[in-house]
């Protein structure tokens, strides 16, 4: 049966990749359909009252490709899918060929606008340009640079620059700072020298080093797998309680040999004690969990004799960790305009008094729920 709703300004209706469960007719208000992109949202289309989302269902459509926000008070109806389905197949055949035929002109509507928006993002670098540099970073590297004896590959600036710019359209401008974001990570290296033909100026970057490209090739592949798959958004947004979890598995893991299919195998006690000394997390399940929900796996297993062992794959844990580097990196690229790569890292200290159980915020005596994760804390009970 159909149901009417409220939504308040701001309040999001549903986000793109989200299942199509209601055809939802807007009564009172309006809504913006847009795309969610981190704190920012991309405008699409202004919906206001008698129009319709949704609607794709009846042209095979089963998840939304874009989301939908309140941007006043906004009433709804809501229609199930299926009902809507089924009063559709009811409808006499021409107009149900006319529905069709607008519900597929809609979605090509969309696919275009979407693309013109993407490409008009006034952002240094926009979701969609953060896989085209980084793989053209990795394949104008791979194609021009010289492996070294030390495993290093080093390419001249001038040349990579052109190859990328020449071949692969790539800004040289957004490559060299997107290189900026890999020398402050310390995944590279610039090589300074003077010009031949001005001795007496400044050193300007000769070469470019880096330690690992396949470290590049991991993120932007990841990054791009994730962008374009509706509903995994959140993969691709950077997680600070995540980031210094899988840190601290990284760190534990130091010292220790993995097997020949690169997994470690530690204590699990161990690690929960030392996560608990530096970050102040009582390492439980539900931490285990919120890992898995970004893509993060590990196997608890009962070793007779030797207890609980913790194991995960050390080389997949290091990639997805300077994976989450580089997207914070890009993060704060994007708000100041440029990478500050002389930017130092502030530690954080652990909280006095009492914390969060999900994600060790500070929180306090009062307090019913965690203010960064929404995790209902004891005083809620």
């Amino acid at each position: 049966m159909s149901s009417q709703k409220i939504y308040k300004k701001g309040e999001v209706l549903f986000r793109d990749g989200d299942k199509i469960s209601n055809v939802v007719l807007i009564q009172k208000g309006a809504v913006s359909q847009c795309l969610i992109r981190g704190k920012k949202n991309i405008d699409l289309f202004q919906l206001v009252i008698n129009q319709v989302l949704g609607e794709g269902v009846i042209a095979g459509q089963t998840t939304h490709t874009t989301a939908a926000i309140a941007t006043v008070e906004t009433s709804v109806l809501e229609i199930p899918a299926e009902i809507f389905k089924q009063q559709y197949e009811a409808a006499p055949q021409f107009l149900k060929m006319v529905l069709k035929s607008l519900a597929d002109r809609m979605k090509l509507a969309i696919s275009d606008v979407r693309s013109s928006r993407m490409e008009k993002d006034s952002s240094p670098c926009p979701d969609e340009g953060v896989p085209k540099v980084f793989g053209a970073i990795f394949f104008a590297g791979n194609h021009k640079g010289e492996k070294q004896k030390d495993g290093k590959l080093e390419v001249e600036w001038t040349v990579m620059k052109s190859y990328a710019q020449r071949v692969l359209g790539e800004s040289p401008k957004r490559m060299e700072q997107a290189i900026n974001i890999l020398v402050k990570l310390k995944l590279a290296e610039y090589i300074m020298g003077k010009l031949p033909e001005d001795p007496e100026g400044p050193d300007v970057i000769q070469q470019v080093s880096f330690y690992d490209i396949s470290v590049v090739e991991a993120f932007f592949e990841f990054f791009q797998y994730y962008l374009y798959k509706p509903g995994k958004g959140d993969l691709i947004k950077y997680d600070e309680f995540c980031a210094n979890l899988l840190e601290m598995f990284i760190k534990s893991a130091t010292g220790t040999e993995p097997d020949r299919f690169g997994v470690v195998s530690l204590d699990f006690a161990k690690v929960q004690e030392q996560i608990k000394n530096e970050i102040n997390v009582n390492l439980n399940n539900d931490h285990l969990l919120r890992l898995e929900q970004k893509g993060i796996m590990a196997k608890r297993r009962n070793v007779e004799g030797q207890g609980v062992k913790l194991e995960f794959e050390i080389k997949e844990y290091r990639n997805i960790f300077f994976t989450w580097k580089i997207i914070r990196e890009i993060d704060k690229w994007n708000e100041k305009g440029f990478v500050d790569i002389n930017e130092k890292e502030e530690k954080k200290k652990k909280p006095e008094g009492p914390t969060c159980p999900q994600c060790s915020a500070a929180t306090i005596p009062q307090q019913k729920f965690c203010g960064d994760c929404g995790a209902k804390l004891a005083n809620a009970a």
